[in-house]
């Protein structure tokens, strides 16, 4: 991507505070804060520089002071801005879901929830949340940009996807498995992603901890949330010490009560 036609970095609101004006992703399951994602052959590429930042961290942790303050849509879009520019785009999900929340017409927080998503490698995701946002504002060019960016990605993901489901059954081994059931989850197709893992499951149990961990993540990614928690209480008894395991019951117990009506 080239620079500056990532991120929204333009408040809808009147006059940011100046700091805010100043400061505008071997087989695993990686846990990014709000929304753990299965990065299990490589990290999530970190973004190009789209605008001018500073990294410190305590910019980042002034800019968290700030949008916990004064939690206006121009400090949380400019804290969501800071994460991603900063190889965080994990930690600006939840702020921008919880703006989202309160304003669904927001368009920037769609574009910026699309990118974070798109980094992060959850395809399918991104691409929605780009496409709410040109729903929202028809002109809106960087969500334009940002949607066939996504579409690109995820058709490099389908391509890789076509090229093993014609492996002989002779070569895939664990890693197949693992793989495959990624690349399903990432270009949204969790029912998949789930019967890939689960064959893995049967064939290879002296890796059911992953299998059932990378399972319960794309049960929770459907708003599976029960089963996931199940999936995950299996790790736990394999390994009882499984961090992994108990931070994603954590996320499937948080998923569960924001998306449950109240």
């Amino acid at each position: 991507m080239k620079e500056n036609n990532l991120l929204d970095a333009t408040p809808q609101e009147p006059a940011l505070n100046p700091l805010v004006k100043k400061i505008l992703i071997t087989a695993s399951i990686v846990i990014v804060l709000s929304i753990p994602l299965v990065i299990l052959f490589s990290s999530a590429p970190k973004p190009k520089k789209t605008l001018s930042v500073e990294k410190e961290q305590t910019n980042i942790a002034a800019l968290e002071q700030l949008a916990t303050s004064n939690p206006t849509s121009a400090n949380i879009i400019a804290l969501s801005v800071a994460y991603i520019n900063n190889g965080m785009p994990g930690k600006a999900i939840k702020p921008l879901q919880n703006l989202i929340k309160k304003e669904p017409n927001n368009a920037s927080a769609y574009n910026n929830l699309g990118v974070a998503n798109i980094l992060l490698k959850n395809y399918q995701t991104g691409i929605d949340a780009c496409t709410k946002a040109i729903r929202l504002d028809t002109g809106f060019q960087l969500a334009k940009n940002n949607l066939r960016w996504g579409l690109d990605e995820k058709n490099k993901a389908l391509t890789t996807i076509e090229a093993l489901e014609k492996l002989t059954p002779d070569k895939q081994d664990k890693a197949y498995f693992i793989q495959l059931g990624l690349l399903y989850m990432q270009t949204g197709n969790y029912a998949k992603s789930i019967q890939i893992w689960q064959k893995g499951l049967q064939k290879y149990k002296d890796s059911e901890a992953v299998f059932y961990n990378n399972i319960g993540t794309s049960m929770v990614l459907n708003k599976e949330y029960d089963e996931a928690i199940k999936m995950f209480n299996k790790v736990l008894a394999i390994e009882p010490n499984n961090q992994l395991a108990k931070n994603n019951i954590i996320w499937a117990e948080q998923e569960k009560k924001d998306n449950t009506p109240q």
